[in-house]
């Protein structure tokens, strides 16, 4: 049996190939040839930088130009400048590794006589490290160690030689206090001992500049008369030293010539004139 080719099927593939043509358009590619082309340039770009990055990054950590080997010292006294600038972790270091903020917690760690420290770096390799040294007022002998001690009670130890004075530095207007040296929890000088010698040099009298410290006493000084003067620690200073001229001027008018005096009570001042 031969089958006849009907006319409606050849039309139905007619219009199937027309909407397939329809879709993409002969002679179109599917991306233009002008994005290709940015394409391949923008591909080319990020070689490009990725390229100087990589060498801008072997520059900077294979040239010695940008490791810090010194740095500039400012405001140090008593400290050598090469021990600070060791303090400090900079020697060696690539200068993108500098953080000041890092640097200047390290060197007041460090050094406890700083009371301040700042840092600043710049490129290539420069540093200036400056400084501010803490002011002794106290300096205290306790048994074979030698301490300076600041207003503020900030405690660090002096430097072997003359202790803590820098070259031609006078030791006047500085008190010395020897005994057991008394630490707060936060390893400064013990808070009511702090007071005590900061009330005594505001008060105005004339008082030694030479103490002797004990646990259970606190603070006392030999007067020009050999009278040990007991004074304690804490606040209260001024009354206690009006009290021992009250008790002065009784003791003269009696003929009195005791051995020790102790004031830490004012309002109960009491001597006694047998051995301590």
């Amino acid at each position: 049996m031969i089958k006849s080719w009907k006319p409606s099927e050849t039309k139905r593939y007619e219009r199937a190939g027309a909407v397939v043509l329809n879709q993409v358009r002969l002679g179109q590619a599917p991306i233009s040839l002008r994005k290709s082309k940015w394409l391949q340039r923008g591909l080319w770009v990020l070689v490009a930088v990725a390229i100087a990055a990589g060498t801008l990054a072997l520059w900077l950590t294979w040239d010695s130009r940008f490791y810090v080997y010194g740095a500039q010292i400012v405001g140090a006294r008593r400290i050598p400048p090469a021990e600070i600038f060791r303090g400090s972790g900079l020697d060696g270091l690539h200068i993108l590794w500098a953080r000041s903020a890092a640097i200047e917690a390290r060197l007041l760690d460090e050094f406890p006589s700083l009371e301040t420290a700042e840092v600043r770096c710049q490129l290539p390799a420069t540093c200036v490290i400056q400084v501010t040294e803490r002011q002794p007022r106290v300096l205290w002998q306790d048994q074979g160690d030698v301490w300076w001690i600041d207003e503020e009670g900030a405690i660090f130890l002096a430097q072997e030689g003359t202790p803590g004075l820098a070259p031609g530095e006078e030791v006047s207007g500085r008190w010395v206090v020897t005994g057991p040296l008394p630490r707060g929890e936060d390893g400064n000088l013990d808070e009511p001992v702090r007071v005590a010698l900061t009330e005594l040099w505001a008060s105005g009298w004339h008082v030694p500049t030479v103490f002797e410290y004990t646990p259970d006493r606190g603070l006392s000084f030999v007067d020009q008369r050999g009278w040990r003067v007991i004074v304690g620690r804490g606040s209260g200073m001024d009354q206690r030293l009006r009290a021992l001229e009250r008790l002065t001027d009784h003791l003269g008018a009696q003929g009195v010539e005791p051995t020790f005096v102790d004031v830490r009570f004012p309002r109960a001042p009491y001597y006694s004139v047998s051995p301590e």
